[in-house]
């Protein structure tokens, strides 16, 4: 199949490295067009503009955030471009009301869309194991199948409106949030009473909380990973979008409030450019009194 791939940061690299080793033909454009040329040695055209990446059957976005996705797509004009007979799929994270207007402009403008944001880190996405959450009309849904397969160890079938698999993503990375918030603070009660925290992490994952998430990110914040994929300024905005989703919906989230909070202070003891992991162990040290002195968490979110 002709793919066009935009964004290729740290997740597009992998996933558009998975597609050229199953015999896909890609044009790619990157932002930064050093990050392009090493897809030129593996059979890639490198695109000097994104409208160049439109010709194909389906044309990947996977850019960092609604900026971002803003920046290429709206005020650009890019999806004004696009062809009648290729698909926009777009597997990077953005909040539902961008989601909301990418799908309102596909409409408008008689193109197909498909929003299939993804769960996993930049290693799943090399090796085509992540977990996709797709959305759209049914024909544009089947012509990404073949791609869902190569990219994903599983991929689910949310919704023929594609903005919903935006709310189901914001909704999953909240509950990742309150996962790790809540293992932090456990690890910090049973140190706190004596128990080495590594004694009851192999209890709760060897028992009732065996996920792969409680497994993965109670190892990181006790191991404290040197070179961190997903940082807690990265969840903190997570958190943010799962509050400004909610508002949206004129619903309250009682929990990532206190989550948001949480991040702040983390985030403001110098915990924020570690892994999202990281939370739990600012609470961890915190409790037993590993934090220096005290700074007042900042009015708002870093942005980046």
């Amino acid at each position: 199949m002709k793919i066009g791939f935009i964004g290729l940061g740290q997740m597009g690299r992998g996933m558009a490295s998975r597609l050229i080793d199953s015999g896909h033909q890609l044009t790619v454009w990157n932002r930064s067009p050093a990050a392009a040329a090493p897809f030129a040695a593996r059979g890639a055209r490198v695109a000097n503009i994104p409208d160049e990446t439109l010709a194909g059957e389906v044309v990947v976005t996977m850019l960092a955030d609604d900026t971002a996705v803003e920046a290429v797509w709206i005020t650009s004009g890019l999806l004004q471009k696009l062809p009648a007979g290729t698909v926009h799929l777009n597997m990077a994270s953005v909040s539902l009301p961008t989601g909301q207007q990418l799908d309102a402009l596909h409409q408008q403008y008689g193109s197909r869309y498909v929003s299939a944001p993804v769960f996993g880190r930049p290693e799943f996405a090399a090796r085509g194991e992540l977990d996709i959450v797709a959305a759209g009309a049914p024909d544009a849904m089947a012509r990404c199948e073949p791609l869902f397969n190569v990219l994903g160890r599983r991929w689910f079938r949310v919704a023929n409106e594609a903005p919903k698999a935006n709310a189901v993503k914001v909704a999953r990375n909240f509950m990742l949030a309150a996962i790790i918030e809540s293992l932090g603070e456990a690890f910090a009660l049973v140190e706190k009473a004596g128990v080495d925290p590594r004694v009851f992490y192999d209890i709760v994952t060897s028992t009732a909380m065996n996920s792969a998430s409680h497994k993965n990110y109670g190892k990181l914040m006790l191991e404290h990973s040197p070179n961190p994929t997903f940082t807690l300024k990265l969840g903190l905005k997570d958190v943010e979008l799962a509050l400004q989703t909610a508002a949206g919906l004129d619903l309250t989230l009682p929990t990532a409030t206190l989550l948001r909070e949480q991040h702040l202070q983390a985030i403001a003891h110098g915990y924020g450019e570690r892994d999202w992991a990281a939370l739990g162990t600012y609470l961890m040290d915190s409790a037993a009194g590993r934090i220096g002195g005290k700074s007042s968490p900042p009015a708002q979110a870093n942005q980046e």
